[in-house]
């Protein structure tokens, strides 16, 4: 098996009969440059050579984005909440029947509202510390390599 590029294997492959706009394409003839690759436009439009494309650097980002670490949090708290109710309905209440209609939960309602702010802010935290770059700033180099 050859790895070549389509054009080499199929010539007729690239669109030679496909008018454009400005009419610059001749039909036929196919634009090369270095390494017979179809020519690239050159870039107008120099970016600043400070800033890396693609990089998570403004503020108002970086808290959206622990933000989300912090949803996420609030989503495997409740996935283990459900677990734990799987659980009890699965072990406790088919071998008991114990079905807790004398606990009230009313007393519990400001714990369990702290307890989901608690784990909220607590992921957003753990996202702020990764997207900030705290997390890899004391790296120590890997050896054996």
């Amino acid at each position: 098996m050859s790895f070549r590029r389509l054009s080499e294997s199929f010539p007729t492959f690239y669109a030679t009969q496909v008018p454009t706009l400005d009419r610059t394409r001749v039909p036929g003839n196919r634009p090369v440059g270095s390494s017979n690759s179809p020519v690239q436009p050159s870039r107008t439009k120099q970016g600043n050579p400070g800033q890396s494309a693609g990089a998570i650097d403004h503020w108002s980002i970086v808290l959206l984005y622990s933000m989300g670490f912090g949803a996420m949090a609030v989503a495997a708290l409740m996935f283990t909440m459900l677990i734990g109710v799987w659980m009890y309905g699965q072990f406790i209440w088919t071998f008991t029947h114990w079905d807790l209609a004398n606990v009230r939960l009313a007393p519990f309602k400001s714990l369990a509202y702290g307890i989901v702010a608690a784990t909220f802010v607590a992921g957003t935290g753990v996202g702020l510390w990764c997207f900030s770059g705290a997390a890899w700033k004391n790296r120590k180099p890997v050896r054996g390599k």
